[in-house]
């Protein structure tokens, strides 16, 4: 990447069907995460860099040392990220993928935010954090003896989207946009011109200017 990103700034200029449309435009067709993971809190929004973690089935369950895989993944986690969640379809129902202490500790080494393709718990808690969290719902199952994460800060697939880390993940109440990291710059200057071009129709609009001579002018609708 050029520049570094102000990624509190773009929380606030960007939304997740901009960004889709300006994949669209650059051939990038598959770039939206399922729809049935939702924001615990509607008005959440994440922005930052892919941080993978995939959760699978424990194999040599051990009592003493029950989160080992998970310990480690929370322990690397890098300023900025989002955590990825991948959870085999093993244990998908039966093992939150993500909870209360799990956001404390990723908060404190300034992840943004998680993004789970699975369930989770303590969702009174994350609330009060205010931690961005996404999932597919809850369920109260610990995933002690259920599973474990077994690789983290690579890439993960979710229905046939590769996410690899450091890759820009930008999520709402819309839907999940995965930006590669090769296409970061292109996107976010295509997807801030067209917020602008947006906005100038949409005032347009609401002075009475027909749809046909909006389009015609700003070609965004």
């Amino acid at each position: 990447m050029g520049n570094a990103l102000n990624l509190d700034y773009l929380s606030k200029v960007l939304y997740s069907p901009v960004l889709s449309d300006i994949l669209d435009e650059l051939g990038v067709s598959d770039h939206v995460l399922p729809g049935d993971i939702r924001p615990l809190n509607p008005d959440f929004v994440v922005i930052g860099y892919a941080y993978p973690m995939h959760l699978n089935k424990v194999k040599d369950y051990d009592p003493g040392n029950p989160y080992k895989g998970i310990l480690e993944a929370l322990d690397n986690i890098p300023e900025d990220a989002v955590i990825v969640i991948e959870v085999d379809e093993s244990i998908k129902n039966r093992a939150a993928a993500w909870g209360e202490l799990t956001s404390t500790a990723a908060m404190a080494r300034g992840a943004r935010g998680t993004i789970a393709h699975g369930f989770t718990r303590d969702t009174h808690q994350i609330l009060r954090m205010g931690f961005p969290v996404f999932s597919m719902g809850f369920v109260p199952y610990d995933i002690k003896g259920r599973g474990d994460a077994d690789d983290y800060g690579k890439e993960v697939i979710i229905n046939g989207i590769k996410i690899k880390s450091g890759d820009l993940v930008f999520g709402d109440i819309n839907g999940v946009v995965i930006i590669p990291s090769e296409l970061i710059d292109d996107v976010i200057t295509h997807a801030i011109e067209k917020v602008t071009k947006e906005s100038n129709a949409k005032r347009e609009l609401r002075r009475g200017k027909s749809a046909r001579d909006v389009w015609n002018k700003y070609r965004v609708f």
